[in-house]
């Protein structure tokens, strides 16, 4: 009786590792189309600044955990779009960031924003880079890259969960597969 109660837990928690192996991996491959977007696969959107306003926000998780939100957002006239950036800010009270893109912004004739051409129709497309007319506020390869380390932690870590639970879960297989791999090398 006790050996099936500890099977179930094991399986229970092999179960759980799974879950979560695959939920990385399902996240990090979500974020690839991201990093994997080359300036070739980008458009312009060119005009005239209606609006650009920063907010600092309070945020809570679901177990309580407080921090704050710094978000911009932006609007260009002859546009139905709004142009949105935020970034988790921990405990700080400001993030000068946004705050210098936006003067950047209100001090310019004009503003280009560069989205994904198969985003351009969207109300909230994803914004790569931001330009005035006089110079880069929010550079491409900063925002690709922003993600880079992350999303390949995230993939490996929920692969290597993956093979944990392959080899906790049948692990006569799993080193069968080793061992036919050593005779080859």
């Amino acid at each position: 009786m006790v050996k099936k109660k500890y099977d179930w837990w094991t399986r229970n928690y092999q179960n759980r590792l799974l879950i979560f192996g695959i939920m990385l991996t399902g996240f990090s491959i979500y974020q690839l189309p991201t990093i994997w977007t080359f300036k070739s696969n980008l458009t312009q959107i060119k005009g005239t600044l209606r609006a650009a306003d920063t907010y600092v926000t309070n945020v809570t998780d679901q177990s309580g955990h407080n921090s704050r939100k710094s978000e911009l957002i932006i609007y260009i006239n002859g546009r139905q779009q709004k142009f949105y950036l935020a970034e988790n800010i921990g405990n700080e009270w400001r993030f000068d960031k946004y705050e210098k893109i936006s003067q950047g912004l209100k001090q310019a004739d004009s503003v280009t924003v560069w989205v994904k051409k198969s985003e351009v129709d969207e109300y909230e497309p994803e914004v790569f880079q931001i330009d005035n007319d006089k110079t880069t506020l929010l550079d491409f390869e900063k925002v690709r890259t922003d993600k880079s380390p992350l999303t390949a932690f995230m993939l490996l870590l929920g692969l290597g969960s993956i093979a944990l639970f392959l080899w906790l879960r049948f692990p006569n297989n799993f080193n069968r597969i080793l061992r036919t791999n050593e005779k080859t090398n």
